[in-house]
C-alpha cells in the first residue's frame, strides 16, 4: 500500500464509457464468486468478478457495455477447504445486455442441477443502498485489475474485483454497502483508503505505473484528510516499499517527520467524532508499521558469503527499540483497519528483538509464541495474534505433541469464531494421533525383501524410527537423502534401529526391489501391500509420513518431523534414546 499519494482529481463524466448495472441477490446465504465475461468477435476477456459471503446476500456491479459484446455469468458456489475456500459446484448463463437497460437478476443455486436453471432476470429492481466509486485511469500502458475491499478482523476481503484492458482509461464500482467506514481501493502495486457512507458518490484517478493517486471531485472531511495524510507520509511510504530498503535513509525521513506527524494528528477534528478517533488509529499504525517494514525487509544476514533477507529483526537501532514501544497501539480498533493484523504480527514479533540475537535464535516455537502473546495485553488481540501464529507456523507443526505443546496454553483465547475455526482445524489435524501415542506398537507384521515375517516385538529394547513410503510418491524419494543423513549420524549405534515400509501393492514388488537397490536404502525393508496391514491401521493416508517406537514396544510419535528437518527429528530420536526402559 506504500505507493499512494493525493491528487485532487475531476473527472469528466462524459469520458466515462456506457456502463450497464448489475444488481441482484442470492437466494442461499453461502460464499460465491460471481465472474462476467464478455466476447468481441474471435477474443474473449474477463470483465468482473464479485465475492458473495455469508454476511449478505446482495450484489451490485457496473460493467462496461460493448455493442456486440456476448456475455456471460458463472455463479462458482463456494465450501471451506483446509485453509481455503474452494470451488465446490457451478453454472454459468448467458446474459443479454443492452445499452441503457440495467438488469435485475436473482441466482438460486438450490435449481442449478437442471440445466439452464437458477438465473432470473427481474422485472422490479432490488432495492439496497450502493456505495459509487468510479474515474479514470492516467496514462494506461498495460491493463490493470482493480479491486474494491473491505476490512474483516484486520485484513482486507475482496468484494468486488473489474478488469481494465490496455488502452482503456475509465472505471466504476457500484458496491452495496450499507455501514460507514475504511474501504479500500487495491490494484497490485498499491492501496487507497477511502472513508465511505451508504449512497456516497467518489470519483478518482488512477497512475497505472506509480500506484493510486486519488481525491474526490465532492471531497468529503474524512477523504480530506486521507488524502493529507498520504501525501504527508509519501517520503515513508515510498522507501517502504523498496525490496531493500535504505535504513539509514529512512531513519533521517522517519525523525525528520516525526512532530509533522504529531501536529497534524492534533488537527484531525472533523465533524465525525468516530471518524477522528479511528483516523488518529490509522496514522498511528502506519507511522509504525512504516518502520517496522523497513527495519524487517533491511535485516540480512550472511549466509555461505552471501547476504539473505532475515525472517526476523536483526540489528535493530536504540532509537526504534524505544519509540515503537512507546507508541505500541493496543486498542481493537486496529482491527478495523485492513493493515491491523500484520501490525499486531510483526510488533509482536518485533518484542522479541529485546532478547540478545544468539538466544532469539535458539528459541523453540512454543517459547517465540509464549513472549510474542506477552507482548500484547487486550484480550481481543491476542485472539487474532494466536490466528496469525496458528497461520503462520501451521507448516513448522508436525504432531499433536507439538501442537499441545505451542498452542493449547492459549486455548482460551480461539473463542473468536474465525480463530477458533483455524485453532481447531489444525487440532483436528493431529488430534486421532492420541489414539495411538502411549499403546503397544506390536500389532503388525511385515514381509522383508527375502520374505521373512518381520514383527517390531524382534526390536524390544531399541528405539525405531519407521519411513514410511513408496516407489510413486516424489516426496518420499526427496526425504531419502536428509534419512541417509540422519541414519549416518547414529552409525554404530546399537540401540536404534531404522525401518523402511513401503505401501506399493504386492504385484509391484519388483519395483520396490528395484528403488531399494538403487537408491542404496539401508536398515529393515517391509512391504505393506497397498497398506493393507500397516497403513490403513495407522491413518497413513498422506506419505512420506515418520513413526517412532520407544525402547518398550510402545508408540513414542506416529507423526515425527520430515528428515530435511535435520536437528528437529534428531531431538525425537535423542529423548527415546535416552530414556530408561
Amino acid at each position: 500500500m506504500f505507493g499512494i499519494f493525493c491528487l485532487l482529481f475531476s473527472v469528466n463524466a462524459a469520458a466515462q464509457q456506457e456502463q450497464v448495472k448489475l444488481t441482484g441477490t442470492v437466494a442461499q446465504r453461502k460464499n460465491y464468486q460471481i465472474m462476467i465475461a464478455c466476447k468481441l468477435g474471435d477474443k474473449s476477456f474477463r470483465v468482473a468478478s464479485y465475492f458473495i459471503d455469508t454476511t449478505s446476500n446482495k450484489f451490485s456491479l457496473a460493467i462496461p457495455f460493448h455493442k456486440n459484446g456476448v456475455y456471460q455469468m458463472r455463479v462458482v458456489v463456494m465450501k471451506k477447504g483446509h485453509r481455503r475456500l474452494e470451488a465446490d459446484y457451478d453454472a454459468a448463463f448467458a446474459l443479454k445486455v443492452s445499452e441503457k437497460e440495467d438488469l435485475n437478476i436473482k441466482i438460486d443455486p438450490a435449481l442449478f442441477t437442471q440445466e439452464g436453471k437458477g438465473l432470473t432476470i427481474e422485472k422490479l429492481p432490488v432495492r439496497f443502498s450502493t456505495v459509487s466509486v468510479s474515474g479514470l485511469i492516467k496514462d494506461p500502458k498495460l491493463g490493470i485489475e482493480l479491486s474494491f475491499e473491505k476490512v474483516v478482523e484486520g485484513r482486507l476481503q475482496t468484494i468486488q474485483s473489474i478488469f481494465i484492458p490496455k488502452g482503456d482509461s475509465t472505471f466504476k464500482f457500484i458496491v452495496p454497502l450499507e455501514k460507514e467506514g475504511l474501504y479500500y481501493l487495491s490494484t497490485v502495486r498499491a492501496k487507497k483508503r477511502l472513508y465511505l457512507r451508504p449512497n456516497d458518490q467518489v470519483s478518482l484517478t488512477l497512475d497505472a505505473m506509480s500506484g493510486i493517486q486519488a481525491g474526490s471531485s465532492s471531497s468529503s472531511p474524512e477523504n480530506g484528510l486521507i488524502a493529507q495524510w498520504e501525501q504527508l507520509r509519501r517520503p515513508l511510504a515510498s522507501t517502504a516499499m523498496e525490496n531493500k530498503p535504505d535504513r539509514d535513509a529512512f531513519t533521517a525521513s522517519y525523525k525528520l517527520l516525526q512532530p509533522k506527524i504529531t501536529a497534524f494528528m492534533q488537527q484531525v477534528k472533523t465533524p465525525n467524532p468516530r471518524f477522528n478517533q479511528l483516523f488518529k488509529t490509522a496514522v498511528q499504525l502506519d507511522n509504525n508499521l512504516f518502520a517496522l517494514k523497513v527495519l524487517l525487509q533491511s535485516s540480512t544476514e550472511k549466509r555461505g558469503g552471501f547476504l539473505f533477507q532475515a525472517k526476523d529483526f536483526l540489528n535493530v537501532p536504540p532509537y526504534y527499540q524505544q519509540i515503537l514501544k512507546e507508541n505500541r497501539i493496543n486498542s481493537t480498533q486496529i482491527l478495523q483497519l485492513g493493515e491491523g493484523s500484520d501490525y499486531l504480527s510483526l510488533y509482536a514479533k518485533f518484542t522479541l528483538t529485546e532478547l540478545e540475537e544468539a538466544k532469539r535464535k535458539q528459541l523453540a516455537d512454543a517459547e517465540k509464541v509464549k513472549l510474542m502473546m506477552g507482548a500484547v495485553s487486550n484480550d481481543t488481540l491476542k485472539s487474532f495474534l494466536l490466528k496469525s501464529q496458528l497461520e503462520e507456523l501451521e507448516f513448522n507443526i508436525s504432531n499433536y505433541s507439538e501442537f499441545r505443546e505451542v498452542f493449547i496454553p492459549y486455548q482460551q483465547y480461539a473463542k473468536q469464531a474465525s480463530v477458533k475455526e483455524k485453532y481447531l482445524s489444525l487440532f483436528n489435524m493431529f488430534a486421532g494421533d492420541t489414539a495411538f501415542i502411549g499403546k503397544s506398537a506390536y500389532d503388525f507384521t511385515l514381509p522383508d525383501v527375502n520374505g521373512k515375517m518381520v514383527s517390531m516385538q524382534e526390536f524390544k529394547g531399541k528405539v525405531v524410527l519407521i519411513d514410511v513410503w513408496a516407489t510413486w510418491c516424489g516426496p518420499c524419494k526427496a526425504q531419502m537423502p536428509f534419512l541417509k543423513e540422519v541414519e549416518e549420524h547414529y552409525k554404530g549405534n546399537n540401540n536404534i534401529v531404522f525401518v523402511g515400509i513401503s505401501l506399493d501393492a504386492e504385484k509391484d514388488k519388483q519395483k520396490w526391489l528395484n528403488m531399494i537397490k538403487e537408491k542404496q536404502l539401508e536398515g529393515v525393508q517391509l512391504l505393506d501391500d497397498l497398506g493393507k496391514s500397516f497403513g490403513r491401521k495407522y491413518k497413513a493416508v498422506a506419505i512420506p509420513r515418520f513413526f517412532l517406537i520407544d525402547k518398550n514396544g510402545k508408540w513414542s510419535e506416529v507423526r515425527c518431523p520430515l528428515p530435511e528437518t535435520g536437528e528437529k527429528i534428531k531431538k525425537y530420536i535423542d529423548m527415546e534414546l535416552n530414556r530408561s526402559i
